[in-house]
């Protein structure tokens, strides 16, 4: 290939108005001019792509994709939208076991789903009629529950005198015989039967996440959540192994898009920090890479609590049935788990470590922000808050003052509508993730995907960060809607920004990584929901084309 590249007619959407051109050096941005002006760009022998007026992005960064669980979601039985155990027997009799004679399915929605165990939640009995000795776990949409049949039950040991986990339960009957549902650290007992994968294994799922994110435009993810930790979450298997899975594609030049690893210990529920600092201890320093590289492990995710649907996100204001949810980590009293919570973040700062903490929940939110604060170490590391549906005014401005980000989910919040608002009541439900007041009051907002709850697709991401529209109801709207400028940049440069490397990616700019994507059109950002319907004709990384013609 010619070793100088010049894409003219690019239009660059609202970060650049008009038309502009660029030129391209050993994977460099180095020029980057208006139209008029491309032709002091070009020159002999350089290979010259016409964009023709089409819309030409940074490349995406989904700041919080879990990519190697996203990789394993992809040869699950899909179960999105099943409504009974008839549809959901029927959909598991297509798929086929894996090597470990384990059935794996992803997707189902308690909310849609109805069985016949207690409250009408679906139950092992409910899949126990199809499948009576092959061992079936099925996780579901949001990754913080699961069912099993009894033939998982009876391979992992839970019985009625298996006492619930720290973080976690098992749903029981009157009797205290488990049901087969499995909430945040309880997966963790049935994920732990399950036979390990291969790290060949593990690499095939990272790969097939890059071939999929690649067709998406996304050139860099931070994959949230991989270590001993990661037993309870999803299908259990994102243990250290996935994370040699993917320094072994790196080393071997196979890891094409750019990833940002999280470590994590302790997992859905019951984390100490003794865990955290002994796995970090073993793990060695945090190593954030030079300039233009493929992968980065500076960073430590740490389960604060869990989620509202299952009433196990810490609040202020109780839940409908007068609880408050707790935070997910290890002690016996609210004061105790917040004292852990202090020496968890404490135990990862004192060490180098970036920080992300999975805090929904307002008083959870508040207690991370006090151990945050406690650490001193908030400015230099730029530790964050992920999720922060429920975050208050008042901790906005904490983490305003501390250089922290917050990391949300725009799209889910779209997904999920007014589902919740029985448990949360309206008013709280539908102010989740305050985007507006978040960038007015100065806190590097980041938006996300967190596949696989939800699809990796940015352009819905930004479409219903910009209109708040739900998909229930697309005339919603509220006051916390964000500018297209705001939305790409919470997809480039502000999560460049989260992962210390807005200096060298996530813009279009004179020396920053050629990564970027060309859109079939020309996107009109006065009309968002037509960017879902745009599809991304080519992706580069490096200022090579690594999905779609490169022409």
């Amino acid at each position: 290939m010619p070793q100088r590249t010049v894409v003219i007619n690019a239009d660059l959407g609202p970060l650049r108005p008009g038309i502009s051109a660029f030129s391209i050096e050993d994977g460099v941005f180095t020029a980057v001019v208006d139209q008029d002006d491309a032709d002091q760009l070009t020159g002999v022998g350089d290979l010259v792509i016409d964009a023709g007026n089409r819309t030409v992005l940074p490349g995406i960064d989904d700041s919080h994709l879990h990519g190697y669980e996203y990789g394993r979601s992809l040869t699950a039985c899909d179960l999105r939208g099943v409504r009974d155990p008839e549809e959901l027997n029927a959909r598991l009799r297509h798929a086929i076991p894996e090597a470990n004679g384990w059935l794996r399915g992803i997707g189902w929605d308690d909310t849609t789903l109805k069985g016949t165990g207690p409250h009408g939640y679906p139950c092992a009995a409910d899949l126990d009629r199809a499948f009576s000795d092959v061992p079936v776990i099925i996780g579901d949409a949001t990754g913080h529950q699961a069912l099993c049949n009894s033939a998982a039950l009876r391979l992992a040991g839970v019985t009625t005198g298996t006492p619930d986990p720290s973080g976690g339960s098992f749903v029981r009957y009157d009797d205290g015989a488990p049901t087969g549902l499995l909430y945040e650290a309880a997966v963790g007992a049935v994920n732990d039967a399950i036979p390990p994968l291969t790290v060949a294994e593990q690499q095939q799922a990272i790969l097939a996440a890059q071939t999929e994110m690649l067709r998406q435009g996304v050139t860099a993810f931070t994959d949230p959540g991989l270590g001993p930790g990661a037993r309870t979450l999803m299908d259990g298997t994102g243990d250290l192994g996935a994370v040699e899975a993917y320094r072994q594609l790196d080393t071997e030049g196979n890891l094409i898009v750019r990833a940002n690893l999280m470590l994590l210990y302790g997992g859905l529920g019951g984390t100490t920090a003794q865990a955290v600092a002994d796995g970090l201890d073993a793990w060695g320093a945090p190593t954030r890479h030079r300039a233009f590289s493929h992968l980065d492990i500076a960073q430590v995710k740490v389960f604060a609590d869990g989620i509202p649907r299952s009433r196990t996100a810490w609040v202020t204001e109780p839940y409908d049935d007068g609880c408050c949810g707790h935070l997910q980590v290890a002690g016996n009293t609210d004061e105790e788990r917040v004292a852990e919570l202090i020496a968890i973040v404490n135990a990862a700062v004192s060490r180098g470590w970036q920080v992300g903490a999975h805090s929904i929940g307002d008083r959870t939110i508040t207690s991370f922000l006090d151990a945050i604060e406690k650490s001193g170490t908030h400015e230099a590391l730029r530790h964050y808050v992920i999720h922060g549906d429920l975050i208050s005014g008042r901790d906005l401005e904490r983490m305003a003052a501390m250089h922290m980000a917050l990391n949300t989910n725009p799209s889910i919040r779209w997904m999920v509508g007014r589902s919740v608002s029985p448990i949360l009541g309206e008013a709280r439900n539908l102010s989740k993730q305050p985007l507006r007041t978040a960038i007015d009051i100065g806190v590097q907002l980041c938006t996300s995907s967190d596949a696989p709850v939800a699809p990796p697709d940015w352009r819905t991401i930004m479409a219903s960060a910009i209109t708040r529209s739900l998909k229930s109801d697309p005339d919603f709207t509220d006051e916390q809607r964000i500018t297209p400028v705001e939305a790409i940049r919470s997809m480039t440069s502000n999560a460049a920004w989260q992962s210390h490397a807005e200096s060298w990616r996530g813009s279009i700019a004179v020396g920053h990584a050629a990564d970027f994507i060309v859109l079939e059109s020309t996107v009109d950002w006065n009309q968002p929901w037509s960017l879902p319907a745009t599809a991304v004709t080519s992706t580069f990384v490096d200022g090579q084309c690594v999905y779609g013609p490169g022409h």
